[in-house]
């Protein structure tokens, strides 16, 4: 089973979009799909559409919190993991997931027993359209490599190896969390798979551009100084320039 977590506050209409990009995925892939939608309080009705999307599908999960944030939301998401599940992945709210993306994301992963994560590509646009789910006609768009969790296909066990996100962390908690995952020695491969449109928009968390900063930083330093404190670490990840997605100027 292939766990994808969609934490969530209050963007119901970008939502509809993201687990509908999820969903028509599943009858494609190898391994059963189960989308786990965590509700960090969201009032705007999102509960109520993911109640009566619930009922007729069985690949979703919800589960529903009070605020706390999105670290408190993706560590929900990973305390609620079944037991059958072998892979994870994350998906934000925000964003979509191109249509294969899942799939060729699992292949490497399903080939090799030894790999524990497969790592890609994303598509930054500043629109998406709704019905297609794709990049809307006209939209701007940058692919690269870039430091997201959603180019990351986990194997169950390097995630229980890793452990939970740092809940000092407002922002750039994924950040910190694919640095500890590429000092662990994990076995990776790099893929060309795009594996997300992330989304730009005027409500990106990310534009809060001090927030965003101090956070990265602070993911840089931990690193550092992990590092430091123990020579026998090193940072072995793949070609992602070391820059926060939110800092860059891109669009």
């Amino acid at each position: 089973m292939l766990t994808v977590i969609v934490p969530t506050y209050n963007r119901l209409e970008l939502l509809r979009i993201a687990v509908a990009s999820l969903l028509t995925q599943k009858d494609t892939l190898p391994v059963a799909l189960d989308v786990l939608v965590v509700d960090d309080g969201s009032s705007d009705g999102t509960s109520d559409w993911l109640s009566e999307l619930q009922r007729g599908e069985p690949s979703l999960r919800v589960v529903r919190q009070e605020n706390g944030g999105v670290t408190d939301a993706r560590n929900t998401g990973l305390a609620q993991l079944l037991p059958q599940t072998a892979f994870v992945t994350f998906l934000d709210s925000d964003d979509a997931s191109p249509k294969g993306a899942l799939a060729a994301q699992l292949a490497p992963l399903l080939d090799d027993q030894q790999l524990e994560l497969a790592y890609g590509k994303m598509l930054m646009v500043d629109a998406i359209d709704p019905l297609s789910r794709e990049p809307a006609e006209g939209a701007r768009k940058l692919d690269l490599v870039g430091i997201h969790l959603s180019c990351a296909m986990f194997r169950r066990s390097l995630v229980e190896r890793i452990g939970r996100f740092d809940p000092e962390f407002r922002q750039a908690e994924d950040t910190d969390y694919l640095l500890r995952t590429f000092e662990a020695d994990t076995r990776f491969v790099q893929t060309d798979t795009i594996c997300l449109y992330y989304h730009r928009h005027n409500g990106n968390m990310t534009k809060k551009q001090e927030e965003s900063r101090r956070y990265f930083a602070l993911a840089i330093q931990k690193s550092i100084r992990r590092r430091r404190a123990d020579p026998s670490i090193r940072l072995v990840k793949p070609s992602f320039e070391v820059q926060a997605i939110g800092t860059a100027e891109f669009f």
